[in-house]
Formats: C-alpha cells, structure tokens, sequence
C-alpha cells in the first residue's frame, strides 16, 4: 500500500516496499545485509536515491505515471528540506511498522497459548 507524501507543495504516491528496496540496491550497491543499518550515518546522495525509489514505486503501486527525476527530487528539496524528514518518517512506518505490528501479533499468540 502507497500513501502520499508533500515534496514541495505536491503529493506523490511512495511505497517503500521490496520493489523498492530491489531498485535502491541496484542503484547503490546496497546489500541486504546493509539495509538494516541504513539509517546509520546516511549521506544525502543515499537518502535522495532512497526517496527517490519509494517516489518511483509508489507512481507504480499508483497507476501513475512517473516523470519525475532524481535532479527534480533534489531541486525541490532545495525548497523543502523538511520533505527529507517525512519520507524517512515514511519510510520506518512501513518498514518498521510491518515488523513491529508482526512482532505484537506473535507475542499475542504466544500469550494466548501459555494461558
């Protein structure tokens, strides 16, 4: 599921999923054993690019169409450095998030069959 995002005064669609992730770590190199630790000490060219995939799936997820550049992303980034703040805020939600909510449902289970 895709949810939209404010970059400059404009939504767009973004999904960080594993289509994702698929062409973020064919653009950089980025290992799966790498993509736990990305928010570590994360450069603006890593963070752009990430953006940019989740902007670019999420024009897919969409039915969209994407005509949108990494220079454009940038650009408008120059006029709206907070955009970089609510995708990475996107991004843990529908990353972590699944987790986290697969996490609480085993501990349910767990607790239900210990009673």
């Amino acid at each position: 599921m895709f949810e939209y995002v404010l970059v400059n005064k404009k939504k767009y669609p973004c999904k960080f999923g594993f289509n994702a992730l698929r062409h973020f770590s064919r653009i950089t190199g980025t290992s799966i054993a790498e993509m736990g630790n990305l928010g570590d000490n994360m450069s603006f060219d890593t963070a752009i690019h990430l953006i940019f995939c989740g902007l670019q799936d999420g024009s897919r997820a969409a039915k969209e169409v994407f005509d949108y550049t990494i220079d454009d992303l940038a650009d408008d980034l120059d006029y709206d450095i907070d955009a970089i703040e609510r995708c990475m805020t996107l991004f843990t939600q529908q990353m972590g998030g699944k987790q986290q909510e697969n996490t609480k449902k085993e501990k349910k289970k767990v607790t239900k069959k210990s009673k």
